[in-house]
């Protein structure tokens, strides 16, 4: 006989655990992993630490913050960002634009020329595509110095054929008379989009470190969350789901389940893997989906003895495309407790076309060490004691020029059919841990608002009230 709950929710990352905080014990969480927490989960080497991939939580609405920083106390604390842009023409702080005091003074004079043109003189007609959008915010010179490079690196695809928009939520014209200050005065500050961020400082002693703290945290709120879960399919006629659940028994058995949702369900799946898994969708969908681009993540964990960098930042951007990493990031600088106090753990990020053959771990080991030490970013001073790769897929949503009406046709089919697709991969976007959360608290107290028995049910839960009553949902 199937299971029943009335909410199922597919997937324990950020989107779906925030829901299942909402619904309480009206709702039934399958994971298709180990442990909670999705993309958002912290790896354990030794004693030293490394996030899957770099996560700083930025606030976006003041309910969210309100809710987050009420759960985590004093644990969640503040990180304002320092991130540096390694270019031709000089280091400079992140954002690259409003810091180009420091470029040569030729590179930076060609910037400020080109941003003026395009500034004052906007082209007649839309950027269609990536590499347009990029020129007709930032100028050629920009462009060319650092904004090409790294996004050829990050994409590895012609930016010519990325859509203009998707990638852009941080992209904004700058202001010129901003851009120009910060061209000259060393005393210039900037508040960018995510100046305010946060990030998790347990005790030293605490077991989970990094920013699965968050996750696991909000996971303590779930009454039913499942493990080692993989979905098979979805019948949204029958409102049934069957999967198969490992045994754990270390020999790989897994046993076949069935449960039924009575009155919905959220999946934060890959919007192509829900598409594949969903019973009635079309086929000629299905095959749209599955063509749907995305880049994969090789996180490179460095465990490195020897004296810390002195004011490293959070991270460096390298846009040098005979390095092959976009990125370093600098653990420690988020938390000291990362690695031992004579070491430090160093993340090294790698993008690769996840319809790519994947490269070999030996051998993307050796060139990652060779382009550390071109880089200088291994002092003489340290040693390198462990290395290992945390393969992250999907990692990064990829926007063709043709994937809008693509993901909109899936999103139409499953709304359709009753199922609600969330989450940055659920949703097929470029989104922040902030925005994931509160989709999930929203889809979850919207939820409650129109189903009545959810609605009594969740009113008789004294934990529950209060975060529905500062919503407005109960009224």
């Amino acid at each position: 006989m199937a299971q029943a709950t009335d909410v199922l929710i597919l997937g324990s990352g950020l989107t779906g655990l925030s829901a299942a905080w909402i619904l309480g014990d009206r709702a039934t969480t399958l994971e298709r992993d180990s442990r909670p927490g999705g993309l958002v989960r912290t790896e354990r080497f030794g004693d030293y630490w490394f996030d899957r991939v770099v996560h700083l939580l930025y606030f976006q609405d003041p309910n969210t913050e309100r809710r987050i920083r009420a759960l985590m106390g004093d644990t969640l604390a503040p990180c304002p960002p320092r991130a540096f842009c390694e270019t031709s023409a000089g280091t400079t702080l992140f954002p690259f634009q409003m810091n180009l005091r420091g470029l040569d003074a030729d590179s930076r004079a060609r910037c400020l020329r080109d941003l003026a043109e395009v500034t004052y003189r906007p082209a007649a007609t839309p950027p269609k595509n990536f590499e347009d959008h990029l020129l007709a915010t930032f100028g050629r010179t920009m462009c060319d110095l650092f904004l090409f490079p790294y996004n050829r690196k990050m994409w590895k695809r012609p930016l010519s054929s990325l859509a203009p928009s998707g990638f852009t939520w941080n992209i904004t014209p700058p202001d010129f008379e901003k851009v120009l200050k910060g061209s000259f005065d060393t005393d210039s500050s900037f508040s960018a989009y995510n100046s305010a961020g946060w990030y998790p400082r347990p005790a030293a002693n605490s077991p989970v470190r990094g920013m699965e703290v968050l996750a696991s945290t909000i996971a303590q709120q779930a009454a039913d969350l499942r493990f080692n879960c993989n979905v098979e399919s979805i019948d949204p006629d029958r409102r049934s789901v069957t999967y198969l659940r490992s045994t754990g028994s270390g020999s790989g058995g897994a046993r076949r389940e069935h449960i039924r949702y009575n009155d919905a369900i959220l999946s934060t799946m890959p919007l192509p893997a829900l598409l594949n898994v969903c019973e009635g969708a079309p086929p000629d969908l299905r095959r749209a989906c599955a063509g749907l681009r995305r880049n994969r993540v090789l996180s490179a964990t460095i465990s490195v003895k020897g004296p810390r960098p002195v004011n490293p930042g959070h991270w460096r951007y390298y846009a040098d495309e005979s390095l092959v990493f976009t990125r370093l990031i600098y653990l420690n600088e988020f938390d000291p407790n990362c690695s031992p106090d004579d070491g430090w753990s160093l993340l090294v990020e790698i993008t690769e076309p996840a319809e790519s053959p994947m490269t070999d771990k030996a051998a993307m080991l050796t060139r990652i060490r060779a382009d550390l030490a071109r880089a200088s970013a291994i002092p003489q001073d340290c040693s390198i004691i462990h290395e290992d790769i945390i393969l992250v897929d999907p990692a990064y949503v990829v926007f063709g020029l043709d994937s809008a009406p693509i993901v909109q046709a899936a999103h139409d089919f499953l709304t359709s059919r009753g199922i609600t697709s969330l989450g940055r991969y659920g949703k097929w976007e470029y989104s922040g841990m902030s925005g994931c959360i509160r989709d999930g608290l929203a889809w979850a107290e919207s939820l409650c608002l129109g189903t009545p028995s959810l609605r009594e049910g969740l009113l008789s839960q004294p934990s529950t009230i209060p975060a529905l009553a500062q919503s407005g949902v109960v009224r």
